[in-house]
């Protein structure tokens, strides 16, 4: 007999569709994910399904307040008593928190799924149902203990499996996930389970933390994205300690520093930065290769940022927010940042 916990967090796998053609959160309608894996499951027998405190929060309503509630649930379950956790979660903000739990449940024994789907499970044509069986599969085959996301992409009809620390956001108009190595379990093989021991062996992860302990996630990291006309007086720095700043899709960023345009200038931000004590990171970029010469311009800045490559963006903000919860030091902050803590650095050119 295997033991799962399933935790309902919210999203669209826990709502159904209103009279006035809404999606709203429902616990009745988050009680059907576990009856149609049972009704619909050859081996409904071998599995005893535990659910927990539930949260009901749509996906984009999540905060670092309930990612808080979510840690100090997490704590008082006895993970020896599992063979595996499946957290049902919204899409919209899926891949932020499949990223932070990965970090803070690093060292778990065993497996954490994070479960979605892209339209109510009342509708036929959801996905949900299909996303709650693969995890489900993936626990009974034993597969090895990480943080994972199963999802049914829509466009191609495959499953796929995702580590938690490489998936990212779906693009607009899109109800597809990727990350750079998913692995098709359309067809679920001892082959498949035997890549991903492979790929992610326990030994190489590095806690950050252990679950239990007196910390909590604290607010105090900024999110940028670059657009055209982006003017960084709109910002008030006092209340964070780092800056997270996205780039185009060359690693490149506004260095505009001609007469009245300097409040578009990552230069004048650098300089704010400097004033208010907040350390800036720019997320994808780099400085080494062949790169657009408004990169070394930044770097040779006396208050040069610090250049984030080979992880997602989302990935990137969940540790920044984990470290600067932890930790006082820069120093410490800066050793945590460039090592490998849950395989979240993957190799890219």
């Amino acid at each position: 007999m295997k033991h799962i916990l399933l935790i309902l967090t919210g999203g669209t796998i826990c709502t159904r569709v209103t009279e006035d053609g809404t999606r709203a959160v429902s616990a009745k309608a988050a009680a059907q994910l576990k009856l149609n894996f049972l009704n619909n499951c050859a081996y409904a027998e071998e599995i005893q399904i535990e659910e927990s405190e539930n949260f009901y929060v749509l996906s984009e309503n999540m905060t670092i307040d309930i990612w808080n509630r979510l840690i100090d649930y997490l704590r008082t379950v006895d993970f020896s008593a599992y063979d595996g956790i499946v957290i049902a979660h919204g899409t919209d903000t899926l891949a932020y928190s499949a990223a932070m739990f990965s970090y803070v449940l690093t060292d778990a024994k065993i497996p954490v799924f994070f479960v979605s789907s892209q339209r109510p499970l009342s509708d036929p044509l959801a996905n949900g149902n299909a996303n709650f069986k693969a995890a489900v599969d993936c626990i009974m085959a034993g597969i090895t203990p990480n943080v994972y996301v199963t999802y049914l992409n829509i466009s191609d009809g495959k499953m796929y499996l995702h580590l938690g620390s490489h998936i990212r956001q779906c693009e607009n108009y899109s109800d597809d996930f990727e990350s750079f190595d998913a692995i098709d379990i359309s067809m679920l093989s001892d082959a498949s389970l035997e890549k991903i021991k492979k790929a992610y062996p326990s030994k190489e992860k590095h806690p950050i933390c252990t679950l239990y302990g007196d910390w909590h996630l604290k607010d105090t990291v900024l999110m940028i994205a670059p657009y055209v006309g982006l003017n960084y007086d709109a910002f008030s720095l006092g209340s964070y300690r780092a800056v997270l700043h996205g780039t185009y899709h060359s690693g490149t960023v506004c260095t505009q520093t001609e007469e009245h345009h300097d409040k578009y200038s990552i230069l004048y931000l650098l300089n704010r930065c400097e004033e208010n004590h907040v350390a800036l990171y720019l997320s994808p970029s780099k400085v080494e290769g062949e790169v657009y010469d408004t990169v070394p311009t930044v770097a040779r800045h006396h208050n040069a940022p610090h250049f984030l490559w080979g992880m997602t963006t989302e990935a990137s903000y969940a540790k920044l927010v984990l470290l600067y919860s932890l930790f006082d030091r820069e120093e410490e902050i800066d050793a945590w940042m460039k090592l490998n803590v849950n395989f979240e650095m993957y190799p890219i050119e």
